[in-house]
């Protein structure tokens, strides 16, 4: 459940960071500045923006992995104790059953 929190905490954080990235390039070229100015300030914070955006992805990416990772091991291990679990009960019912019959 707690992890659960988590990656919606990690979802809206990166909602932000979209929302923030999409709000400074609407900045920029909302800006009271000639074509040419515009283009030279974008040209020169866009490879920023693009760095930070791929850098961001590749920390999801990663994340993302690693959620991955810990559901399939739970999964793995909720397996595992259902199987045994259902082997015992079937041990038992036989338990049960050659008891009945030696009863009789």
């Amino acid at each position: 459940m707690a992890e659960e929190r988590g990656s919606d905490a990690a979802g809206y954080l990166g909602w932000f960071f979209l929302g923030a990235i999409a709000g400074a390039a609407a900045a920029l070229l909302l800006t009271p500045k000639t074509g040419r100015e515009a283009r030279e300030l974008l040209t020169e914070h866009g490879g920023d923006v693009l760095k930070k955006a791929q850098d961001a992805a590749g920390e999801a990416q990663v994340k993302a992995g690693d959620l991955f990772e810990k559901g399939r091991e739970y999964f793995e291990q909720q397996t595992s104790r259902l199987a045994s679990a259902f082997e015992a009960g079937k041990a038992a019912m036989r338990e049960e059953m050659s008891e009945g019959r030696t009863e009789s």
